[in-house]
């Protein structure tokens, strides 16, 4: 495969006796994970799912314990592409990977960039301070709330956040 891929979901333990195993959700899209859908793991081998129950999958070609049991802890990627396509976005909605890796800025200034998001009863960005800010003391890390009250616009043609009150988040550490 040529286009990029982001990791959806790793696989747990075998539940039952016909090689169903524990899905375990990465990814904000839990609908993606249905009959017929095809996944890969790191190296584009292709898995696709068979049949689905609850937060279990059984995946064609592994319909039996011992088969099944091969694929304990296997992570499970999505193309970037189809992840679009089948993923569909509310306003103000985003995908982790269009998020991550965006620059933070307030007022001009590069607070520094999003490395990952907690999920909380709102997102939190954390963010990797800009060397400058660290160099003057500031924490090398923090969490950013995806609120109204920090973040005034994500501009994803730019590859930036831009924030209020943030600084002073910042500050306060």
């Amino acid at each position: 495969m040529k286009n990029e891929l982001v990791l959806v979901a790793r696989l747990g333990r075998v539940v039952g006796v016909q090689g169903f195993v524990k899905l375990h959700n990465l990814s904000d899209f839990p609908k993606q994970f249905k009959r017929g859908v095809c996944f890969f793991d790191k190296e584009n081998k292709a898995y696709t799912i068979k049949e689905k129950q609850g937060e279990n999958v059984l995946l064609e070609g592994f319909e039996s314990v011992e088969a099944a049991k091969t694929l304990v802890n296997l992570e499970l990627f999505q193309s970037v592409e189809e992840s679009r396509k089948s993923c569909k976005l509310k306003k103000d909605e985003y995908f982790y990977f269009d998020i991550i890796g965006l620059k933070v800025l307030e007022n001009e200034l590069l607070l520094g960039v999003v490395k990952d998001i907690l999920e909380s009863r709102n997102h939190l960005f954390l963010i990797k301070s800009d060397e400058n800010l660290v160099k003057k003391g500031f924490a090398s890390e923090f969490y950013l709330p995806y609120i109204d009250f920090y973040i005034e616009k994500i501009d994803l043609k730019e590859g930036k956040i831009c924030t209020k009150n943030a600084l002073n988040l910042l500050e306060s550490l």
